[in-house]
């Protein structure tokens, strides 16, 4: 090796390890506040996605960007089960109208779910002229699963 760059091989991979870090924290930070999505959160997002005694296991949230007409969402875990793969899942639905009585058909179906460790998601869906609904769920891997639906709304 010659000796400039076996001088310098030990900057070059401290500098490629702190970049790494950068990177991977940077992807914690936008997965915790559910930035994966562009465009607005809507004013009654996030909904928490709770079990049947009450505990939250995190937080689905609804975007709207109104530039493109899309509806965005995606399931977030929060505390201990943000980090374990679990199975997580969140799913978007375009009804067929601007009316709540127009959900009994979807235009557009949006899924994604598996075993991810922080988020599901994101998935959207054209939303201008439709209502939406969405619901969201996240299993402990203990057989205890929490679930959120809300809709139809934002017609």
């Amino acid at each position: 090796m010659r000796p400039h760059v076996r001088r310098f091989a030990p900057v070059i991979a401290a500098v490629l390890t702190m970049a790494g870090a950068a990177t991977i924290a940077g992807t914690s930070s936008a997965s915790a506040d559910g930035g994966y999505c562009t465009g607005n959160e809507v004013a009654d997002s996030p909904y928490p996605v709770t079990t049947s005694t009450g505990a939250v296991y995190g937080y689905l949230h609804l975007y709207w960007n109104a530039s493109t007409g899309t509806n965005c969402a995606v399931t977030v875990k929060t505390g201990a089960l943000a980090g374990p793969r679990t199975y997580t899942s969140v799913n978007l639905a375009a009804c067929a109208g601007d009316t709540p009585d127009a959900c009994s058909t979807w235009v557009e179906d949006s899924p994604d779910g598996g075993y991810y460790t922080s988020y599901a998601g994101p998935v959207s869906v054209k939303g201008a002229g439709h209502c939406v609904e969405l619901s969201g769920e996240i299993s402990n891997n203990s057989g205890v699963w929490a679930s959120v639906r809300k809709g139809p709304f934002h017609c």
